[in-house]
């Protein structure tokens, strides 16, 4: 993957849907080389496109991330531990702690169940927990409440989405028996009020060893503007406030231009930050994002 390839798979995980003109105007390139660039990307699963559901319409309220002390090897754990349903990442890492974990739960009481089983893995030795009190941006789900109705026929076209993020309209509409003008209103619908987050997936586990980095943040004072400061720097995919052993969970991407270190020296430098720990992601063991089933609810405005 060369940097107009790893240009293109950040421009889609901001948005799955680019068409190919609208690719090939932000790279430079003709629209078909845009389409050939990006058959490619998909045809060979280095980028993978899904709508991502919010996690409140699939009644997953609890989120967190486990780090795992392990006595002996550490791959059989990670693999035990991408078994469970409730796992969306699993991840070998450097440090003390070599295997990681986001699990997602519908309660208190589900997280607290999750915890345990995973410490009952063989070889399992320790368990960090942090809990997420907020996601303020994630690798590839929509952030925030849910701020529209959801009907049978929107439950319909996100189950679609989680299977192909870039379905054409044309396509959805014959699935769901609407026109395509009525379903690229629905969809864009779903989209503005974070029902779901249509974005592209690179799929690190088929190049282990690309620069992805784990920070956890201990913050003295207040949390809110540390927060503001760090969602300013390109590099963060992902950014969630915590409760446990740090007060911040940022993943750093790669794709761009500074290095890691950069990254983490400024937000070393940032006020009131008094400590950071770094690991670096060696094997993505995992990493899902699809909901197991999407009830058939309705938000709340």
């Amino acid at each position: 993957m060369d940097d107009v390839d790893a240009q293109i798979v950040v421009l889609l995980a901001a948005d799955g849907r680019l068409t190919h003109r609208e690719i090939a105007a932000r790279t430079g390139l003709s629209r078909s080389a845009a389409g050939a660039r990006l058959s490619r990307l998909l045809g060979d699963e280095t980028v993978v496109v899904r709508g991502a559901v919010n996690p409140e319409l699939i009644g997953q309220r609890e989120l967190g991330f486990l780090a795992l002390g392990i006595d002996g090897p550490v791959l059989p754990v990670a693999r035990a531990a991408a078994e469970r349903t409730d796992a969306t990442l699993v991840s070998v890492t450097t440090g003390d702690r070599p295997v990681v974990v986001e699990v997602r739960e519908p309660d208190a009481a589900g997280f607290a169940d999750a915890v345990a089983e995973v410490r009952a893995i063989p070889g399992v030795i320790a368990v960090d927990t942090l809990v997420y009190a907020a996601v303020h941006r994630d690798v590839l789900g929509p952030v925030g409440p849910v701020t529209c109705d959801v009907d049978e026929l929107d439950l319909d076209l996100l189950r679609l989405l989680q299977t192909d993020g870039r379905a054409s309209y044309v396509a959805l509409a014959e699935a769901v028996g609407l026109t395509p003008a009525a379903v690229r209103r629905r969809v864009q619908r779903l989209i503005a009020s974070s029902a779901v987050r249509v974005g592209g997936l690179a799929r690190r586990t088929r190049a282990a060893g690309q620069h992805v980095t784990g920070v956890a943040v201990r913050v003295a004072g207040a949390v809110d503007p540390v927060v503001a400061a760090v969602l300013d720097l390109p590099e963060v995919l992902f950014l969630a406030a915590t409760y446990g052993r740090a007060d911040l969970l940022i993943t750093l991407a790669d794709g761009h231009a500074r290095p890691a270190l950069d990254v983490v020296e400024t937000i070393r430098a940032l006020p009131d930050v008094r400590d950071v720990v770094t690991w670096q992601h060696l094997a993505v063991v995992k990493e899902s994002y699809d909901a197991v089933t999407i009830s058939p609810r309705r938000s709340g405005r």
